[in-house]
């Protein structure tokens, strides 16, 4: 009897221990998942005088998502292509384009992930706007113009209004869904103003709905599947405490009066 019981806490902390890795493991997999994206591809190479599609023509191909080409057909659009015509040949493996198809039309409602809306979002600043393209990951900021109510000691006096100006990370990594027609493709002419595309999950989609109402949003460029500062935590909170610590154990600097040699 004395043996059996270390043998059970032995056995029970080892299911344990196997059940936690492959907790583990799964969540792993599953978040890197989301990095990736199924598209449409040839399996056999498509004259373009071969005649209609046949499902056996094509095949799903796990694709990054950073890498993922402007006009590729996602797989749950894939009924769309079988009875078509290839419009150029498509060799095998290959990615089946849009372009590549007669009568595919490519709409912005088909590039928004599952569960997620699409909603336009505007910077105050849009200089880095006509950089982008679709598919870049970037970072959404936030500046909150607030007045903060000192109160006096003395009754008699009104209290006092403290205009109090921050600035945080509203989203720290969000993908780029489209710029310009809604087709995938970013083109010169179709830059104007400082307005993109994102998709983002409900919640979310509504909090920068609501942002923009009340901040003025900035952007910064990351750097594609960046796995470094994916939180708002990460960055922090830029306000007034953060330029009097600029300021601190600095000495003046006194300008010359200009009479003394330069």
């Amino acid at each position: 009897m004395k043996n059996t019981v270390p043998l059970i806490f032995a056995v029970v902390f080892g299911l344990a221990a196997v059940f936690g890795i492959s907790r583990l493991i799964a969540s792993r997999a599953a978040e890197e998942e989301k990095n990736y994206v199924y598209v449409v591809s040839a399996t056999r190479d498509i004259v373009f005088n071969d005649g209609e599609i046949k499902d056996s023509w094509i095949t799903k191909k796990r694709v990054e998502i950073s890498s993922l080409p402007a006009k590729a057909i996602q797989w749950e659009q894939a009924n769309s292509v079988i009875g078509q015509s290839v419009t150029r040949t498509v060799a095998r493996g290959d990615y089946i384009l849009a372009d590549d198809i007669s009568g595919v039309e490519v709409r912005l409602s088909n590039a928004v992930a599952t569960g997620e809306w699409a909603v336009p979002v505007s910077f105050a600043n849009g200089n880095l706007v006509k950089f982008l393209k679709p598919g870049d990951e970037i970072a959404i900021l936030g500046a909150n113009a607030g007045t903060q109510i000192i109160a006096s000691r003395d009754r008699s006096l009104k209290p006092q209004l403290m205009e109090e100006d921050s600035m945080s990370v509203l989203f720290p990594c969000v993908r780029v869904l489209d710029i310009g027609r809604g087709d995938g493709v970013r083109r010169a002419e179709d830059y104007g103003g400082d307005t993109i595309i994102v998709s983002l999950s409900p919640r979310h989609a509504l909090t920068l709905v609501a942002a923009q109402r009340k901040m003025q949003l900035y952007v910064a460029l990351r750097r594609a599947n960046d796995v470094n500062a994916l939180r708002r935590r990460d960055v922090g909170v830029v306000d007034k405490k953060t330029f009097q610590e600029l300021k601190q154990n600095l000495e003046s600097v006194v300008l010359p009066d200009g009479s003394e040699k330069q």
